[in-house]
């Protein structure tokens, strides 16, 4: 029971290739929306991060290591 893979005519081939290639392009775009949502997420962390440290005076910081 050997199956011999036949290789598709041109037309299919062609069919193929293209829904391939948009196939690879939706992939592109995504990893590019994933890309800014991943930035914009280090933003606003670099930004609370930033918040939180320039909100804190010396008073408020030895307080917090005393306990």
């Amino acid at each position: 029971m050997n199956q011999q893979l036949q290789i598709p005519d041109p037309q299919t081939r062609a069919r193929s290739v293209a829904r391939w290639r948009e196939v690879n392009q939706q992939i592109d775009l995504l990893t590019l929306q994933l890309d800014e949502l991943i930035a914009m997420v280090d933003t606003g962390l670099r930004e609370q991060r930033l918040a939180r440290l320039q909100g804190k005076g010396k008073g408020q910081a030895a307080e917090t290591i005393n306990g």
